[in-house]
């Protein structure tokens, strides 16, 4: 596991992150306007608001607001839970500032899983990065300590204040139980490449999978990921990584 020291900075920035919350504005006189702001539980008035989402009576909606990095138009066919977490919540979530995705997810539920599955591909492609380096030895203090990050982050998202002490619990629980070493042989039999390729591999697969696993554990209030579950999340994490890394080097 990390060091003591980088798990306190992990930590750290975790606990601020989620002190904090990023208001959301669904705006327009239309009723679907009205019925979406209910339904995500959202202002009706953009003033204060870091995040304002414009409904109109039809066609495409419109995000704006100081948390977004990227302003677009946005469609959304019907105004349900599932048509929100299906089309709109991982478009918004793709467009904030870095600094946002905790305090919506945490304040908005219908947004958690597409913010954790942000911030675990973020960490995943660093980490695979990290992976390809040639520095033996120096990419796990890196790869751990994002992956720290990244557990911590989605606790966060999860409205889980942890302890230091019950942080490096649960990251000791997680890394265990994919068993590294058989879950490495099996990535490394998907992909058709060694060297750095195979190690970018691992250390996707190893992160989406990790990453998963601790959303899982938050959704069912602590109750531990079982092995056939584990299994599926490591196959399809397993296939991500093969695909990421085909594409990384045709760049």
């Amino acid at each position: 596991m990390m060091g003591l020291r980088n798990l306190y900075k992990v930590f750290n920035e975790s606990r601020k992150a989620a002190r904090k919350r990023a208001a959301l504005a669904v705006t327009g006189d239309s009723p679907r306007a009205s019925e979406l702001a209910a339904l995500l539980g959202a202002q009706r008035g953009s003033r204060g608001a870091e995040i304002v989402l414009y409904v109109p009576e039809s066609g495409r909606l419109t995000l704006s607001g100081k948390a977004v990095e990227d302003p677009d138009d946005l469609e959304l066919s019907v105004v349900s839970e599932d048509a929100v977490r299906r089309e709109l919540a991982p478009r918004i979530v793709r467009a904030l500032e870095d600094e946002y995705l905790i305090q919506l997810g945490r304040g908005y539920s219908v947004f958690r899983r597409a913010v954790c599955e942000e911030v675990i591909h973020k960490n995943a492609r660093e980490n695979a990065v990290i992976g390809a380096l040639p520095i033996p030895g120096a990419d796990m203090p890196v790869m751990t300590a994002n992956q720290g990050r990244m557990v911590l982050s989605i606790a966060a998202v999860y409205g889980e204040d942890l302890s230091l002490e019950r942080a490096r619990e649960l990251l000791g629980v997680l890394a265990a139980g994919f068993g590294l070493r058989a879950f490495s042989r099996q990535v490394v039999k998907l992909v058709p490449f060694g060297g750095w390729a195979a190690a970018a591999a691992i250390g996707y697969a190893g992160t989406i999978t990790m990453g998963r696993a601790t959303v899982l554990y938050f959704e069912r209030g602590g109750q531990h990921v079982g092995e056939k579950e584990m299994a599926q999340i490591q196959a399809r994490a397993a296939e991500e990584a093969k695909v990421f890394v085909s594409r990384f080097r045709r760049r």
